[in-house]
């Protein structure tokens, strides 16, 4: 039995086998505003939209009242991860102006595809949006508890999710809608909102793998659900250990310690960034005394479904990364009190290892890193 929660939502992962458990999901509304009803007609309201029954289905959910007035969701489901045999998929077309990881999947019997981020900054299992919910006629059940008058959470009924020779079966999931304007936290994201029609598979779900490879030389992913990771030549691997931290709302956050600078620190690793280091003010102020004439420069990046935030960046020509040394090293500083850095003292990305072979080594709680050319390219 596993235990999924929810919460915070400020805090936006051979023979024929089947993995099979219990998620107990909670929406926990802890730190959303109480927002006055704006009027407006949501998605539950159009006429071919399906409304879960919470009493009826694979699944059961409870809708909890709490005494300020608002609501908890609890949702029980039994999940499946099915697998046919380890093997590989190439990344989406996504990742060649991105850099996050990104794959190619389907959502039940539609024949539309979609791109799969595989994020493990994300703490919830599943994220869509509303155009997914009317492309494939996904059941819902809309919270009470909205964000904001121009967007609102709701759950959502995802039977599969189909990922080449990977189905995830029966997942509980988040949907977002957007009712009207262009702000979400008061941070415009219409625009990328409306261009932007990925599904982000987050680290509950990535988790439940033995092991999975992002070869970005060749440019593809490996899942293992079965079978263990065994590189051949385990020396030329470097090693850093990897864990896994849940808030008291149930949040999963993937961390991994790793030298910067020449100094070991415990960052979130964030496979859906394609960007460099994300750190706080504080952990800057310690890294900057060991990289020199770095000089920042008022900037903004985005981060999906918080938006825009302020920072400030540079390019560093020359860093180490581990045993490794990157070149123009992308880092972009925030103040205290970012979302980015609330939990944790910064966030690794992609932009460091699109030269190499990086494993999330779940099962012995590794990632493995291998700076490798095309000439040699075996695990």
């Amino acid at each position: 039995m596993r235990r999924v929660i929810l919460g915070s939502l400020w805090v936006l992962v051979c023979c024929f086998q089947a993995g099979c458990f219990v998620h107990h999901t909670t929406v926990d509304t802890t730190g959303l505003p109480a927002v006055r009803d704006s009027g407006q007609a949501g998605l539950e309201s159009k006429a071919d939209i399906r409304l879960i029954d919470p009493n009826n289905g694979p699944y059961s959910i409870e809708v909890i009242p709490r005494k300020d007035g608002r609501h908890d969701y609890l949702w029980e489901i039994d999940s499946k991860i099915v697998q046919n045999n380890t093997g590989r998929m190439k990344y989406h077309k996504l990742y060649s102006t991105n850099r996050f990881m990104v794959v190619e999947g389907r959502v039940g019997n539609g024949s539309k595809t979609y791109p799969v981020v595989l994020d493990t900054g994300a703490s919830q299992p599943v994220f869509v949006k509303e155009s997914h919910v009317i492309d494939n006629n996904l059941a819902i059940f809309p919270m009470q508890t909205k964000i904001s008058n121009d967007y609102k959470f709701g759950l959502c009924y995802l039977p599969t999710l189909q990922i080449a020779n990977v189905t995830l079966a029966d997942w509980p999931c988040l949907y977002l809608e957007r009712r009207s304007k262009s702000e979400l936290f008061g941070l415009s994201i219409a625009k990328d909102y409306a261009r932007d029609d990925s599904i982000i598979l987050g680290l509950p779900a990535l988790r439940e793998f033995k092991y999975i490879v992002f070869d970005n030389v060749r440019k593809e992913v490996e899942f293992s659900y079965n079978e263990l990771f065994k590189p051949e030549q385990p020396q030329l691997w470097e090693q850093y250990p990897l864990s896994i931290e849940e808030d008291f709302h149930g949040n999963a956050f993937l961390f991994v310690k790793i030298p910067i600078a020449g100094e070991e620190n415990e960052l979130q690793l964030d496979t859906g960034s394609g960007r460099g280091l994300a750190v706080s003010v504080e952990l800057w102020e310690g890294l900057r005394e060991k990289i020199h004439d770095v000089k920042l420069t008022k900037g903004r990046d985005f981060y999906p479904y918080i938006g825009w935030l302020a920072c400030r960046r540079a390019v560093i020509p020359k860093l180490e990364v581990g045993n490794r040394t990157v070149s123009n090293a992308e880092l972009s500083v925030f103040p205290s009190g970012s979302p980015i850095v609330e939990d944790c003292e910064g966030l690794l990305g992609m932009q460091y290892f699109h030269d190499t072979i990086m494993v999330l080594d779940f099962e012995n709680e590794l990632m493995w890193v291998k700076a490798c050319s095309l000439d040699n390219l075996g695990l």
